[in-house]
């Protein structure tokens, strides 16, 4: 019996959340205790569901499903960029709609389903958990308020307004949604960090207005649901352009691509590591990076010439990008040499495993390239990979974690090449490479 116990109750034990500071432990806490006690209030206080309002959920909660799952990959990056503060949260559109036309606990449910399935689909294993349970009890408890002000209006409740009366409470639900929402997140924040400035938590004018679009398009979504469901699916579509042409503009502003290996240049790169190293230090992920420097490329350019070397350029900047995450972001260094962010990783361990791979891919590299005789192969390449991981024993600038990057690059070449070193990031001094 006792070993039976010992297992879930050293599970609990394990939990990031314990290794908080007090006061981020009180504050998670207090919020998740009060989101709970407000979800039991409802759920006895409220009628059972209708057949009709079941049939709804589930549309949307479809919906949802398949949005999730369209723009996960997006959805990391974009996250990835977003500095420090409380992240822009599209899958509003889906439980704004609940709140609307679907009975409060049904309203609740859809927050709880859409929140669950990001984790599973979309974040699991990269960010602790404890903090998504909290970022669910904020909506939870924003939904709550934005019901509240939607049985205080006119008309029926559980429908879509028809009169202008009705718009404005809607649009009223709607912002007192977002700010609670936004203002518990952002105080965790704040609390976590309390050098943080005020300025490094708050959206940019571009996203307000992009959080408002999510709004009206959770508008939209009820009304469809209502009308015929089957629209839904042109919510979907709309919500999936949204998130590639226009919920990156970050990644798309002053974006400069690598003529010859179309990768991002580092002019590009820097500012957007320094964003997620920002968030990072905020929000107590891990982050590496990787500095990778192919082995005797001064051969092939000698050897086969300079456009050879292009072929040989592109193709290992292909074979990394094909083996690093789909979130991680790589740049062209400068000549033969790339730096790759690695954001949200679990452990020292699992950047290594992603630097083994990269370096294991290169090892197998055919390369067909134009030489003055015709088409010829090019294999047996190499790299050395430098690896640093953050967090170390306090904050770290990027240029500082590039510099032991670096160092480390420069022991994996003395150590012989074709291998990879890893680091911690530490605030020391570190001796400068040998030339």
């Amino acid at each position: 019996m006792g070993d039976l116990l010992a297992r879930p109750v050293g599970w609990v034990r394990r939990w990031d959340l314990w290794s908080q500071p007090h006061r981020v432990l009180v504050y998670v806490l207090a919020g998740e205790l009060v989101a709970a006690v407000v979800l039991i209030a409802i759920a006895l206080n409220h009628p059972s569901a209708t057949r009709l309002d079941w049939i709804r959920l589930a549309f949307l909660a479809g919906c949802a499903i398949a949005h999730i799952d369209l723009t996960r990959g997006v959805e990391r990056v974009r996250n990835i960029t977003a500095g420090a503060g409380p992240s822009l949260d599209t899958k509003s559109v889906w439980s704004f709609a609940a709140v609307i036309i679907l009975p409060p606990t049904m309203a609740a449910g859809m927050v709880i389903l859409t929140h669950t399935w990001a984790w599973l689909r979309v974040w699991r294993g990269r960010r602790p958990l404890y903090r998504w349970v909290y970022s669910t009890a904020t909506v939870l408890l924003g939904t709550q308020v934005a019901i509240a002000i939607l049985a205080s209006g006119p008309g029926p409740h559980h429908a879509i307004p028809t009169t202008l009366a009705g718009f404005g409470v809607v649009a009223a639900a709607a912002a007192l949604r977002w700010l609670v929402n936004y203002t518990l997140v952002a105080g965790v924040i704040m609390v976590a960090n309390p050098s943080i400035r005020a300025g490094q938590v708050l959206h940019t004018i571009d996203e307000r207005i992009l959080e408002i679009g999510a709004f009206g398009l959770g508008f939209v979504a009820a009304g469809a649901a209502v009308a015929n469901p089957l629209l839904l699916i042109g919510v979907v579509l709309g919500l999936t352009a949204m998130h590639r042409g226009v919920l990156l503009p970050q990644l798309r502003i002053a974006a400069s691509i690598d003529p010859k290996t179309g990768l991002h240049t580092v002019t590009w790169w820097h500012p957007i590591a320094e964003q997620a190293l920002e968030r990072a230090v905020a929000l107590h992920t891990s982050l590496g990076l990787l500095m990778l420097d192919l082995d005797h490329f001064k051969r092939v350019n000698d050897t086969h010439g300079h456009m050879a070397g292009d072929h040989v350029l592109r193709a290992v900047a292909e074979a990394v990008q094909a083996e690093v995450r789909d979130h991680d972001i790589a740049c062209r260094w400068g000549g033969e040499e790339f730096v790759v962010l690695l954001p949200d990783l679990a452990n020292a361990t699992e950047l290594r495993t992603i630097a083994e791979r990269v370096r294991c891919r290169i090892r197998t590299l055919i390369v067909a390239v134009p030489t003055d005789d015709g088409m010829n192969t090019i294999q047996n390449l190499t790299i050395s990979i430098g690896a640093v991981l953050y967090p170390g024993t306090h904050p770290v600038p990027v240029d500082e974690l590039l510099r032991i990057a670096d160092v480390e690059l420069y022991k994996a070449k003395n150590l012989g090449r074709d291998r990879v070193e890893i680091s911690p990031a530490r605030p020391a001094a570190i001796d400068s490479p040998a030339d």
